[in-house]
């Protein structure tokens, strides 16, 4: 079966903002190198890759279904769920400042 070529400046808006949305979603920011930043990032993408996937599954069994407001509802998501660790860039920046920005806690 040979599928028509078809460019993305072919397809509806609502289909390429729904791609930019999962796009969105699904690029989250590299974790520092601390344990607990890698395992919150894994966390992360796990929830909004679930999250994408059921949105997905759902459209292709319900084919008829309109598109119109499933971008919205992706970056709904990303919203409620937020980079809550340190990323490598942040790592990276605190580095490159030096000690003197942040002072050793003593006890």
């Amino acid at each position: 079966m040979s599928t028509p070529h078809l460019p993305p400046s072919d397809l509806p808006e609502p289909v390429t903002e729904l791609f930019a949305a999962i796009a969105e979603a699904l690029d989250v920011p590299l974790p520092s190198t601390e344990l607990d930043d890698e395992r919150a990032a894994n966390r992360l993408l796990g929830l909004r890759a679930a999250y994408v996937r059921h949105l997905l599954e759902s459209l292709a069994s319900h084919p008829n279904v309109s598109i119109h407001r499933d971008a919205a509802d992706v970056r709904g998501h990303i919203e409620q769920t937020p980079v809550t660790y340190t990323t490598w860039e942040t790592e990276k920046a605190r580095a490159a400042a030096g000690p003197e920005q942040y002072p050793a806690v003593t006890g």
